[in-house]
């Protein structure tokens, strides 16, 4: 599980608000049972590690607080923004960002009591808000009076820290929204946007070099924190001029609420990210809870779903945030605390565990030119014009198995797709057609190993085989042994052509694939049940034959049925992914070429699988189809698929361990591989896989310094 080393805290005056719900524990003034009761409970759970306060008014409660809490394992931080929100004092709303002084440093010296009363509790950690927003006008010379105030409290947590001969505590200001409402149910504060915020971090770490001071960004406030622009506002104006009283509408004015900030925003805030909030608020204005409520996960109309959480999470994982999480919600109405908190920890955990959240590559990128260099690539033109005949040898010298597979799976990198004028990976319509790219990322996977074997074209396997040559040459062993090679056969069905659906052979031959002491032969069958049906029969007719040669020489086929459709004949063919037609068509393929007993077929995972693997005994291999430039997708339809019959043995699958958006190739292929032959679920192979990145990744170059020189 992802994050199981960060600490995870309850925000304590959230989740236990005072008997019956009430805000006793924000003032600062709960029952002496109420406060130990809460204490001990967020204590002897193990799920937490740490413990948000606030102020405790009553000294001799407060000791009696402190004293238990040194009893405890639990990392401790106060939270000065409730005293700040409640005001008791009347201070000015501005706090430490009023532009007027006095005011200013009325909030900086309640914040100043408060840091004392945090250093009391040995606090590690001390929250704080920066003040209303004063609005556009005012709103630059703000943050100026916020950038002293800070620096101010810095100052003086290092003085007492020094006193107290500790280190000094983290100084973290808390990001709210600056929604300026009639009802109070947000927060109107003047940070913040998260560029502002940042800006504000920069100037106290830069200028006043305050490395203890950092950000808060709770999850709560992403749907809430937008940025601001100039718009035309539509406000009523009456000015005066002369005796006549006029009223201007459509004046430039103000700014537009934009939309919310979204997960990614976490990656700008990392340098300063100290603390992060998970909680829950209510954005339809007819709800009693409207705002930044922090209502419990469960509740319905709440908007913070098991998405938004996970795409939170997901976040903090790719940028190796290791600070605190904490859990700010707050029971409403006969809801108990307990109970809110268990819900959240199961929110937490659903969304901590789902795939896609598991796995991430963060700054990771797998760079290809790194991997294979150009100089490298350019060398095997040379091996061609001087050596040819060292293709032939390599692919005759090599070890093949004694069987097809050694546990009844297989797991076969497909290679072959440019021959049929398939070049595109997501937006990049000649991708694959970059053969540096291309062979450099096959290359990859092979020599990493964790596949048994590759299906493809001659000019591909040729190349493989000059690269194997020199694997020997450098005294390495070869990767080509005990794999299973198979040639792809028929390949002249060309994307976007008329014709398409007229695949004849084109590639090898049978006899060619005994000449090149390959392993099986593959062929793809595409059936056009409209206009074009009389080319599909005559691929079958021509599939037909390859098998019935196949079959007199021993060889394996594997063979890929498919049922397609477009919409016109400007269109792509596109697969049907559907249960009945898989079933038809894997029917009509098990029938042909004079006897099925060395037959594979390989076809997509479909929703209801279970029916198609029961149309046939023949062992079915799951192709990968078009790159979702995301593993996930891939591990978790391989795992379904092979939950869904004992005759589903594993997978023939390319761009998508290929192209898997910035990942390493080799780490998808041994996720794949571990799935197949291990039994690993998809999150089990997303874990292990992220571990793999980069293993062995200049093998490849020194191969080709050691043996071209």
């Amino acid at each position: 599980m992802i994050l199981k080393d960060n600490i995870v805290t309850v925000v304590q005056p959230m989740a236990f608000p005072g008997r019956q719900n009430t805000n006793s524990m924000q003032r600062g003034e709960p029952s002496e049972k109420y406060l130990m009761d809460s204490l001990k409970t967020i204590a002897s759970d193990n799920y937490f590690g740490g413990i948000e306060i606030t102020r405790i008014k009553d000294p001799v409660l407060r000791k009696k607080a402190i004293d238990f809490l040194k009893t405890t394992k639990l990392h401790i931080f106060f939270g000065a923004q409730f005293v700040q929100s409640l005001n008791e004092e009347g201070y000015a709303p501005t706090d430490i960002s009023s532009i007027n002084e006095l005011d200013r440093v009325n909030g900086v010296n309640r914040l100043k009591e408060l840091i004392d009363q945090a250093y009391e509790f040995n606090a590690e950690g001390f929250t704080f808000r920066s003040g209303r927003d004063p609005g556009i006008e005012l709103r630059e010379t703000a943050k100026l009076s916020l950038v002293r105030s800070i620096h101010e409290l810095c100052e003086y947590s290092d003085r007492v820290a020094k006193t107290l001969k500790r280190k000094p505590m983290k100084l973290i200001l808390v990001m709210f929204d600056r929604i300026n409402d009639p009802r109070g149910r947000f927060h109107d504060q003047l940070i913040g946007p998260t560029l502002e915020a940042i800006e504000i971090a920069r100037r106290v770490r830069d200028e006043y070099h305050h490395d203890e001071f950092g950000l808060l960004y709770d999850l709560t406030h992403m749907l809430l924190i937008r940025n601001t622009k100039s718009i035309i506002d539509h406000i009523n104006l009456e000015i005066q001029a002369g005796d006549q009283t006029k009223k201007y509408e459509n004046l430039v004015k103000a700014e537009e609420v934009e939309e919310p900030e979204f997960a990614e925003v976490l990656q700008y805030l990392k340098p300063y990210l100290f603390h992060v909030h998970i909680g829950n608020c209510v954005l339809d204005p007819s709800d009693p809870n409207y705002g930044d409520a922090h209502i419990s996960f469960a509740y319905p109309n709440g908007a913070i779903k098991l998405r938004e959480v996970a795409d939170f999470v997901k976040a903090l994982h790719e940028m190796d945030y290791t600070g605190p999480i904490g859990f700010e919600v707050m029971p409403r109405g006969r809801e108990g605390s307990v109970p809110v908190l268990q819900h959240s920890k199961s929110f937490y955990d659903d969304a901590r565990t789902w795939q896609d959240v598991i796995y991430g590559v963060g700054k990771y990128r797998f760079v290809t030119r790194e991997y294979f260099p150009e100089w490298a690539f350019y060398k095997l033109t040379d091996l061609r014009v001087k050596n040819p005949e060292i293709i032939e040898e390599t692919l005759k010298a090599r070890k093949r198995r004694k069987s097809l597979t050694e546990d009844g799976y297989l797991v076969i990198l497909a290679a072959d797709h440019p021959a049929r004028r398939v070049t595109g990976v997501g937006d990049n319509p000649t991708l694959i057609g970059d053969r540096l790219e291309y062979l450099g990322r096959i290359v990859r996977v092979l020599t990493y190993g964790y596949v048994d074997g590759v299906m493809a074209t001659p000019d591909l396997i040729d190349e493989l085989a000059m690269i194997d040559y020199l694997y020997r040459k450098s005294g390495r062993k070869s990767f080509l042994d005990n794999k299973v090679i198979m040639g792809s056969m028929n390949r002249s069905g060309l994307a976007g052509i008329e014709y398409e659906m007229e695949d004849v052979i084109t590639s090898y031959w049978p006899k060619d694939l005994v000449r090149f002491n390959l392993d099986a032969g593959k062929l793809l069958f595409r059936l056009d049940t409209g206009k074009y049906s009389r080319w599909s029969l005559k691929t079958l007719e021509e599939c037909a034959a390859a098998v019935r040669e196949c079959n007199e020489l021993g060889l394996p086929v594997f063979l890929e049925p498919l049922p397609v459709t477009r919409k016109d004949e400007s269109s792509s063919y596109e697969v049907i992914a559907d249960a009945n037609e898989l079933i038809k068509i894997v029917g009509v393929v098990s029938a042909i070429g004079g006897s099925s007993a060395k037959m594979w077929i390989k076809i997509p995972y479909v929703p209801n699988f279970e029916r198609v693997a029961r149309s046939t005994t023949l062992p079915i291999l799951i192709l990968g189809g078009e790159s979702k430039e995301d593993p996930t997708y891939t591990m978790e339809n391989l795992s379904k698929a092979l939950e869904s019959g004992p005759n589903v043995r594993g997978a023939l699958i390319g761009r998508n361990v290929l192209f898997p958006g910035d990942d390493d190739p080799a780490a998808v292929s041994y996720g794949v591989f571990r799935t197949v032959h291990d039994g690993l679920s998809a999150a089990e192979a997303l874990e292990d896989l992220i571990k793999r990145r980069n293993d062995n990744f200049d093998e490849l170059k020194k191969v080709f310094e050691e043996t071209l020189e």
